[in-house]
């Protein structure tokens, strides 16, 4: 059909409304023009550089904070191991260098100002051929702080352009899933480049960094033969390398078939000297009450008792100086113990304690019971985490990496629960205020929002911490790679739909088939939603950018960063879907109910350009503004949330909420985490905390484990599957008591009609649906006589009566003639009658009513009862209706 006149109003906001998206759709193709890509890093050498300062400055402030130049350096010395697990001398210097000779030139021994110590420890290292050396000693012999010192020492004297120390922790690499160079370029790219691993690519393949490997032995046993063994076929000719481990696990390694490190000299800290442990503990402020004078005797006298032999690593040496400079005890009682690994364990036992503890001289600032108990439940809360650490064999504790590893795997579940019950809640309030009711097209949105809930929880495990960045390059790349991924979900989206649809049917009572044309117009509107997905998506991605060049990580750093990248990047994307999502969904709607309809079911031949002209009309008629921007706004808050739980923060919120719930961690981790390491509890490397020592960990975790290794009931496993359970049968008698409001007595399942009456047999019943689908239905036995019906596009328009006659349908054509005039589809020839049937008596708005032979029009407004000749187009009135009461409903029969 034509548009008619009487619409131009219509057509004009129709043609505005494809107008703005045409061209929005222009705008953006320029802008995109505008868009220079992401250029690929070139100059490896100014990428070293900058990578050089990040590096130094994190590790200058993690000295500092682990107080590594107070009082002063503990002494250090080293040489060249005699166990077998050195390459030959003549593999690493050559043929002509005598052993005896190389076994002198690899000793050293550190002591004194700190910088100084690290330029000398640096020099040395650069006298090895190859630039490649293994450090071993025994559990807190110093290999990280040597490791760090070498770093910082590299970087003091380094050139332009020249390779950049970087030192990796190697508890975090699987060695048979993952080669050592993807490791390096992800964990470089994690701690400095906002998770892009195409700088650190480059600067290791263009031979821009040396890799200081510590801690082989924090590797689970099995993977440390392969981890020698790829580090040999990664670190090729020109290429140094640094590892640290423990002796005799690196003993252990290579005498279990491991080939030893290519033209790497292997060198061993020795124990700290009773003369160097007595002259580092002389130099510390003690309290007046610590009186060390009986210890400093036994370790002079007795260099082989378990004391002696505890005090001789730098471990044990720092410990004693924390424990005994904050705690009211007597270190005498270091001599009591029958083996150094008591002394130690005891030494570990109260560092938390102590570290608590008021600080020599603040007098009664805190009461003895409050920091007690704030030890108490720090101790609780580090015990907790160590053994968070030992069981998924990690040092690096990550908080971004907390809620894939510590949430229930209910959770998904049982936010899909809450989705579901509270957009059912916001979609019974929205209907409400839009005037309308519930029906079976509404209760179907708290499934998809369950749904979509639960998939997304499941399907995206949280990506690593976001940058929010608003720079040009590399715009194209970001935006396709949203963009896509919205497409992706459209086919997703478009699998729920059809089975959201069965499911709805089955628990409505209604016929699949018969409803047909409603899934496929709604699987239309779901690939319009898609595209608005896509649109929202492209735009997450555009503002979640990683920087161009290397920044200093921190965890406090990178939970901010991804806190305003989630919220900002969501809110945007869910302003820009909740305003496409409505228009694309109806444009959809339409063109898949055009395209279904029209090929077999519509008896008429009007251009499909028309009819999709008069279903968007039909759509934007009967919405107002509120209620647009209602829909939109509920669309753009599921949107939001949605993206939300994609990213790191949200899912760290939900984990840490559980955790502070039941009392495991503080609800501030963060800073709580921050004020360990303040206390010299934890170290930071990059992102990540850990423990400062690994022995730390070990003992608290192993006090855990021992507590946890008693019978558990099964009570308090049942208790979370019950409550997801009780949640999940909550929604679904929601959906029941939902579909309760529809019919169950029902004998014939015709589903959704705006008209019905009886047709010119008794047993036919003719139903006439909003979207203008004519079905006939046999009452003796349900059946439809036809099926599919006849699609009639101007019915759906139409606001005004469907009248079933004898002969046909009666339409109320508002449009067509000057006058509201009936016109007639008669039922043996589905074609409308040219010209006017009759015309209306009266405005349109007084017609309540025709009689089902035609022969009668009720008028309320002007409550009369007139007779209609149909051979002429006159009327005379009958008689008078008394419509004072208001509320009753009229139906004229055939006499009027």
């Amino acid at each position: 059909m034509l548009l008619a006149s009487d619409e131009k109003l219509d057509a004009e906001q129709l043609v505005a409304w494809v107008g703005l998206f045409v061209s929005l759709a222009a705008l953006a193709v320029s802008v995109a023009q505008l868009l220079p890509a992401l250029p690929p890093p070139t100059d490896a050498a100014q990428l070293a550089d900058d990578l050089s300062v990040s590096v130094r400055e994190q590790w200058e402030e993690e000295v500092t904070a682990r107080h590594l130049r107070v009082p002063r350096v503990i002494p250090l010395s080293w040489s060249a191991t005699r166990r077998p697990v050195a390459a030959p001398p003549e593999e690493t210097y050559g043929d002509a260098v005598d052993a005896r000779i190389l076994r002198l030139a690899l000793n050293g021994r550190l002591e004194g100002d700190f910088d100084q110590a690290a330029r000398r420890l640096a020099q040395g290292y650069r006298s090895v051929p190859a630039g490649r050396l293994v450090i071993l000693g025994e559990p807190g012999s110093g290999k990280s702080v040597l490791a760090a010192m070498l770093t910082l020492g590299l970087l003091a004297e380094r050139g332009p352009g020249a390779p950049v120390p970087v030192l990796l922790t190697l508890s975090s690499w699987d060695p048979v899933s993952e080669s050592l160079g993807d490791w390096i370029q992800r964990t470089l790219g994690t701690a400095y480049y906002g998770g892009r691993t195409e700088i650190p690519r480059l600067l290791l393949r263009s031979q821009r960094l040396l890799p200081i490997l510590d801690g082989l032995d924090e590797m689970p046993e099995a993977s440390r033969r392969s981890a020698v063994r790829a580090v040999n076929e990664s670190c090729g000719e020109g290429t140094g390398v640094v590892l640290t481990c423990r002796s005799a696990e690196y003993q252990d390694v290579i005498e279990g078939g491991s080939p030893v490190l290519r033209r790497a000299p292997v060198v061993e800290l020795v124990p700290v000297s009773a003369a160097d442990a007595v002259a580092y503990l002389k130099d510390v402020s003690w309290p007046a009450a610590v009186e060390w004078e009986a210890v400093f005797e036994h370790l002079r006298e007795n260099p082989e008792s378990p004391t002696a032999v505890a005090m001789s690593t730098p471990l044990a040496l720092t410990l004693a100086r924390s424990v005994y400079s904050n705690c009211e005890r007597d270190p005498a009682e270091l001599l009591d113990f029958d083996s150094s690994h008591a002394v130690e364990d005891h030494l570990l036992d109260h560092i938390i304690t102590a570290a608590y503890a008021p600080a020599p001289g603040s007098g009664g600032q805190r009461s003895t019971d409050d920091w007690h108990r704030s030890a108490k439940r720090a101790e609780a809360y580090m015990t907790y985490l160590a053994t968070y650490l030992h069981r998924h064999r990690e040092r690096d504790l990550v908080w971004w990496a907390m809620s894939r590893r510590l949430s229930s795997r209910f959770t998904g579940l049982a936010l899909g629960v809450i989705g579901g019950l509270l957009s059912a809640l916001i979609t019974a309030g929205v209907v409400l205020f839009m005037g309308n009711e519930v029906d079976s097209d509404f209760t179907s949105i708290p499934y998809l929002c369950a749904i979509l809930v639960t998939v997304v929880w499941y399907a995206v495990p949280g990506d690593s911490p976001g940058r929010l960045s608003f720079r040009r390059y590399g715009s194209l790349g970001r935006l396709g790679k949203g963009f896509v991924a919205g497409l992706k979900l459209t086919v997703i989206l478009l699998v729920l739909t059809g089975a959201l649809f069965t499911v709805d049917r089955v628990f409505a009572n209604e016929s699949v088939e018969s409803d047909l044309s409603l899934f496929v117009a709604f699987s239309g509107g779901a690939c319009g939603i898609g595209l608005a997905f896509s649109l929202g998506l492209a735009v997450h991605a555009w503002l979640d950018a990683p920087p161009e060049n290397s920044k200093k990580a921190t965890p406090s750093g990178t939970l901010h960063q991804d806190r305003a990248s989630s919220l900002i990047a969501s809110l945007v994307a869910g302003v820009v879907f909740g305003l496409a999502a409505v228009p694309l969904f109806v444009l959809g709607d339409a063109v898949g109910f055009i395209a279904y309809f029209i090929p077999a079911h519509s008896p008429f031949q009007a251009p499909a350009a028309d009819l999709l002209a008069e279903r968007l009309l039909e759509f934007y008629a009967g919405i107002s503004a509120v209620d647009f921007v209602v829909i939109a706004l509920f669309s753009a808050v599921g949107f939001v949330l949605l993206l939300l739980l994609t990213r790191a923060w949200p899912r760290f919120l939900l984990v840490r909420l559980s955790l502070a719930v039941r009392r495991k961690l503080p609800w501030g981790l963060i800073r709580f985490l921050a004020d360990a390491r303040d206390k010299q509890l934890l170290r930071q490397s990059a992102g990540a905390y850990q423990f400062r020592h690994i022995r730390l960990q070990e003992r608290l975790a192993s006090r855990a484990l021992a507590k946890d290794r008693s019978p558990r009931g099964r009570n308090g496993r049942r208790a979370p599957k019950a409550a997801i359970t009780a949640a999940v049968a909550a929604l679904l008698l929601v959906g029941l008591l939902a579909g309760q409001g529809r019919s169950a007595d029902m004998l014939i399942e015709t589903g959704e009609a705006e008209y019905m009456g009886f047709g010119p047999q008794d047993n036919t019943l003719i139903t006439v649906d909003d979207d203008g689908m004519v079905r006939r239905w046999d009452v003796n036995t349900g059946e439809e006589v036809m099926k599919g019906g006849m699609y009639f596009p101007f019915l759906s328009y139409s606001q005004s009566h469907v009248v079933v006659i004898a002969e046909g349908l009666l339409w109320l054509d508002e449009m067509g003639f000057e006058t509201p005039t009936w016109r007639l589809i008669p039922w043996r020839e589905p074609q409308v009658k040219r010209g006017e049937v009759f015309q209306v008596y009266g405005d349109v708005s007084d017609v309540e009513g025709i009689s089902s032979n035609g022969c009668y029009q009720l008028s309320m407004r002007r409550s009369e009862l007139f007779r209609i000749d149909r051979k002429e187009p006159e009327w005379s009135k009958s008689c008078r209706v008394n419509s004072e009461e208001q509320g009753v409903w009229w139906s004229i029969s055939g006499d009027g």
